[in-house]
């Protein structure tokens, strides 16, 4: 009973900073100096949810993936590989070696969204370790221009082309995601009901978009989402009418 109602604290805590992160995008141009610990705490309780919500198993392992992209983060702060040279800000909190520990959080933010996306498509699991890093990139085109832009939350070195953001960014992204989804390929996960949690996230960023009138990356976004999934929905849709008109015969 208890853990429950700490479960049920922390989504309620989620969903005032959900819609207070979004009116004080509205209201103000830069996060008044008394919130700026809502940023990591709206994600540390996004990922932990996510965690509560997702079952045993595959919580522990997007615990591992979380851990598995802060070293990544730590790597690549310090190196500029594989993402390019960066270097974090305070607004996403405490820090470790330089970054913040709130990356874990993101990290597992954006895998089980991912996870959620690849089991919604029922996308034969052969090829995950394709299709995940490809949608891992496309919700990194939707977050870098707003984190990186009116969040503040870290700094280019040097400018790329995609709203400041240099393409090595997307490529790194891509390489270090290919790991990921080779061992889920394998053993397979579905978060379960903390997909809710996650979609809820990115729908946090579409919305954090179109307040900063950020509509390319929302359209970029949803329209490769759209195009990696639409193939294998339409093979789902004809399987399904395929199975209804088998039925059908049989019944008659």
């Amino acid at each position: 009973m208890k853990k429950r109602y700490s479960g049920l604290f922390a989504l309620i805590l989620y969903a005032v900073l959900w819609v207070g992160g979004l009116l004080s995008s509205v209201l103000w141009d830069q996060v008044p100096d008394n919130t700026t610990w809502a940023a990591p705490v709206f994600l540390y309780l996004a990922s932990i949810l996510i965690l509560i919500y997702s079952g045993t198993r595959p919580a522990l392992l997007l615990f591992a993936v979380g851990v598995y992209g802060f070293v990544i983060e730590v790597i690549g702060s310090a190196s500029g590989f594989p993402f390019g040279d960066y270097e974090y800000t305070k607004t996403l909190g405490p820090a470790l070696f330089d970054v913040p520990l709130a990356l874990a959080s993101a990290w597992i933010v954006v895998t089980a969204f991912t996870l959620f996306l690849l089991n919604v498509i029922k996308l034969d699991r052969r090829w995950w370790f394709l299709i995940g890093p490809l949608l891992m990139v496309t919700v990194d085109l939707l977050i870098e221009p707003v984190a990186a832009g009116p969040m503040n939350a870290w700094d280019w070195a040097s400018s790329g082309g995609y709203y400041g953001v240099p393409v090595t960014n997307f490529f790194g992204w891509f390489l270090v995601s290919i790991p990921i989804f080779t061992i889920y390929s394998v053993v397979g996960s579905n978060p379960n009901r903390g997909s809710l949690i996650s979609s809820s996230v990115i729908v946090f960023f579409i919305a954090l978009s179109a307040i900063n009138l950020l509509w390319w990356p929302i359209l970029i976004t949803l329209v490769a989402i759209a195009m990696l999934a639409l193939p294998h929905l339409k093979k789902l849709f004809a399987e399904e009418s395929a199975d209804d008109a088998d039925s059908t015969s049989l019944e008659i």
